[in-house]
């Protein structure tokens, strides 16, 4: 039996939720980096994740920073495929708790520090049309039926998935000298995503009303096996001639030679052409190729049963209910460099590649059956349980300096890359380059102290991505953006600051040329983008050793 897949149903569902960052790294992790976009050289309580060699600023004592973002995000896919009900498709993303915790301990040369936060992911996408990949072949297939009267196509489609990865992270930095310090460390990532789905209720519209399709397909397939019987049937009655033999006269040999009737003739000739074969090459066959003919539009027509059958089995109700677990560690260093009584500081922070691997939990039946195994003629799912997928992060690299200006003005900039080509996941499993070069990141950013207990600061960033059209689907793209941030922080205290903060982030809308199965295929256009804001408020508290307060 041959295998019948869906085949545009077959991509994996790899929503990228990324806020700020790579392909899947999340950058967005303190509320004072909403306010400036930028702090790749902090000394303040967010070096944790920043900037951890620069930990050795801190004052002696006890540090620690609670923030939460709310980050609101809506993808828009547009899609000209000329059979789909739908052109447009829009997908919600939520993530109303998108919290960073920091705590360190400052004495001497020395700072230990934790972390906790988000590092991918983060979020919640909800499609309440379902996506143009899902809903395409049913389209397709709709349309290969117009010819048996079949004029569209309904159906339920609705797709919701999530997405997070939590970072526990904790190191030690060292003060070599006042200008040199260095960190060591290390990230435990715990990944979870989950897909919940369904396409139900697919109909065919026809003169006649709606029809199901599935019962509208098993119908088509009743008719190609009693064509395959008949077919067969005929080429059996052609035997006796072949053995007589006969079997190298045409037709109209055979009835000028009075052998069979002209009605007989016509008969035998007229079953090929209503198989779509020229009369005049019909007429002009020997027997034997009749029949050698016929028996093989009896068995293409028992294959093409056979498919329909099983392709009926696909156009039934299906779901989706999988949860999808992974864990890996990254390995953290970086150098803090601090001159002119730190007002000048430059802060580099290496995070190696981290391997890790998720593995499907699939609730029994609801692994979205894509096709039916030739061998076994068992079910294949698109997520079947147990199933072991590489979603390796790939290593990142930071680079950022702060320059105190005066007392009123700090600037900062930053410097991002992400080392997406040496990830396997970037290459498609036929050996084709998803990725012509790595992510990076540009941002630049303000701080302006109003007063001694209140500033306001700005930022830009800027994203260039790398990956090619052969990376982007519906279900997993990347556009470069351009990001502003604005905010502000107010000091009740030497111990306790509130920060403040958004952001908005403009996506470069992109159009991917593509071609259906069609013969002849068809070509037509997908557009990909997003938009994103978010607003964040946190807490710095310091507990403060005797000298410090």
């Amino acid at each position: 039996m041959k295998r019948f897949t869906l085949t545009l149903l077959t991509v994996l569902l790899a929503f990228s939720f990324t806020y700020a960052g790579g392909l899947v790294h999340n950058t967005n992790q303190s509320t004072a980096w909403t306010r400036m976009l930028v702090r790749d050289a902090s000394i303040d309580i967010d070096a944790v994740f920043y900037n951890p060699a620069g930990l050795t600023k801190l004052k002696d004592g006890f540090h620690i920073s609670i923030s939460n973002q709310s980050i609101f995000q809506t993808k828009t896919i547009t899609n000209n495929y000329p059979y789909l009900n739908n052109d447009e498709y829009v997908g919600k993303i939520s993530a109303p708790l998108f919290p960073s915790i920091y705590m360190a301990y400052k004495t001497g040369r020395w700072a230990f520090s934790i972390g906790f936060n988000p590092i991918g992911g983060g979020g919640s996408a909800t499609f309440d049309k379902g996506l143009p990949s899902i809903e395409t072949p049913y389209a397709q297939l709709a349309h290969s039926f117009a010819p048996l009267g079949v004029t569209g196509y309904s159906a339920d489609f609705f797709f919701e998935g999530s997405s997070v990865y939590w970072g526990l992270q904790g190191g030690i930095s060292f003060a070599i000298s006042d200008a040199i310090s260095i960190y060591a460390g290390a990230r435990y990532v715990m990944a979870t995503n989950t897909y919940e789905g369904h396409v139900k209720d697919v109909e065919f519209e026809t003169a006649g009303g709606s029809v199901r399709a599935d019962a509208f397909m098993l119908g088509v397939a009743e008719q190609a096996e009693q064509g395959s019987q008949q077919a067969i049937g005929v080429g059996e009655q052609l035997q006796p001639l072949i053995d007589l033999n006969m079997g190298g006269l045409t037709i109209p040999e055979l009835v000028g030679g009075g052998v069979i009737t002209p009605e007989e003739g016509d008969l035998i000739a007229g079953g090929l052409i209503q198989l779509g074969y020229p009369a005049d090459a019909v007429y002009a066959m020997p027997v034997e190729q009749v029949q050698t003919t016929y028996y093989g539009a009896g068995a293409e027509l028992h294959q093409q049963s056979l498919e329909l059958t099983v392709g009926a089995s696909l156009m039934g109700d299906q779901e989706a209910d999988v949860k999808q677990t992974g864990s890996g560690i990254t390995p953290i260093v970086g150098v803090n460099l601090a001159f002119l009584d730190d007002d000048l500081t430059f802060g580099i922070k290496y995070e190696f590649k981290t391997k890790m691997e998720l593995t499907n939990e699939t609730v029994p039946g609801k692994g979205f059956v894509i096709g039916i195994d030739p061998e076994t003629g068992e079910p294949i799912e698109m997520f079947p349980n147990g199933a072991i997928t590489n979603a390796d992060i790939p290593a990142f690299l930071s680079i950022g300096g702060r320059y105190r200006i005066n007392e009123k003005v700090t600037v900062q900039a930053g410097y991002h890359t992400y080392f997406d080509k040496a990830v396997d996941w970037t290459t498609a499993e036929d050996g084709t380059e998803l990725v012509d070069r790595n992510f990076t990141e540009y941002a630049v950013g303000a701080e302006w102290n109003v007063s001694k207990s209140f500033l306001l600061s700005a930022g830009y960033l800027a994203a260039i991505t790398g990956v090619n059209d052969k990376y982007q689907s519906d279900l997993r793209y990347s556009v470069s953006t351009s990001t502003f941030g604005l905010g502000g922080a107010i000091a009740f205290s030497k111990a306790v600051k509130l920060q403040f903060g958004g952001y908005y982030t403009l996506y470069n809308a992109q159009t991917i040329t593509k071609t259906d199965s069609s013969n002849p295929p068809i070509i037509y256009g997908e557009t990909y983008d997003k938009s994103t804001w978010t607003l964040s408020v946190g807490l710095d508290i310091a507990i403060l050793s005797k000298k410090d307060k």
